[in-house]
């Protein structure tokens, strides 16, 4: 197993609490530096004050996904103040808008397009001059993406888009040595899932909080398929439920 991140920056948005911010804390465990993304400044205040205490380097910043307007020069920012860009994990997303598809409301589906992809391809297109050489994306993926669930329309598509797009851009960075991955986290003990449990929509609502995994055992394998040690993984989705993946990423 190998996640010394020592030396390199990474980027996660979507960071304030639940699984993003468990993966810039395993990435920062490893040694890199982290912005530690949300929709506004002051939103990873918290995770940004666990990094340090920890020992670790972190920056709070502001980074809206689903403004693509403005990510251009928020990333050109970040890197300004990171000085290099190495890794980038696209975590932001939004279950929203849960409903069967003629209750959809269009506007409410079209920004979650937006946000779950959009906002990432607009990411990877910022970053990808400060990534040629080296970089590392990882895109939250999920098994919506290859199944379609009653009242998750919205989500199922964009998750479908995204594993579309990881692979996309894997095919085109492989040759300037940037390379992407998608990686299914399972069931996981977030905020969304608590959404997800009070919508009562389909069946995963009905799964127990106790049965959902801790965010730490995704953001550790997160973290090992941005060390570099995983490249086998490129342009796929791997998942935690994997016991094949899930040995190697613990290895």
């Amino acid at each position: 197993m190998r996640r010394d991140l020592s030396g390199r920056t990474a980027l996660v948005t979507g960071a304030r609490h639940g699984l993003g911010a468990a993966t810039a804390i395993a990435l920062a465990e490893a040694g890199a530096t982290v912005a530690v993304c949300g929709r506004k400044a002051g939103d990873c205040a918290e995770v940004v004050a666990a990094i340090e205490k920890a020992g670790g380097r972190a920056i709070d910043t502001a980074l809206d996904v689903a403004d693509l307007a403005n990510v251009r020069g928020r990333i050109a920012e970040i890197v300004g103040r990171l000085g290099r860009l190495d890794i980038v994990v696209n975590n932001a997303a939004t279950i929203e808008p849960m409903a069967p598809i003629g209750a959809l409301d269009m506007e409410r589906f079209d920004l979650a397009m937006r946000i779950n992809v959009s906002g990432a391809a607009a990411v990877v297109n910022a970053a990808w001059p400060h990534l040629a050489g080296h970089g590392r994306i990882v895109n939250l993926l999920s098994g919506a993406a290859t199944r379609p669930l009653h009242g998750w329309a919205a989500y199922c598509s964009g998750k479908a888009a995204l594993l579309m797009l990881t692979r996309a851009i894997d095919e085109e960075g492989k040759a300037e040595g940037i390379r992407c991955f998608g990686i299914a986290p399972g069931l996981v003990d977030t905020a969304m899932q608590a959404s997800i449990r009070a919508a009562g929509i389909n069946e995963v609502s009905n799964i127990p909080q106790e049965k959902l995994s801790d965010p730490k055992v995704a953001a550790q394998a997160i973290a090992w398929l941005a060390s570099g040690a995983g490249d086998e993984y490129a342009g796929t989705m791997a998942d935690v439920r994997d016991t094949d993946f899930m040995a190697k990423a613990n290895g």
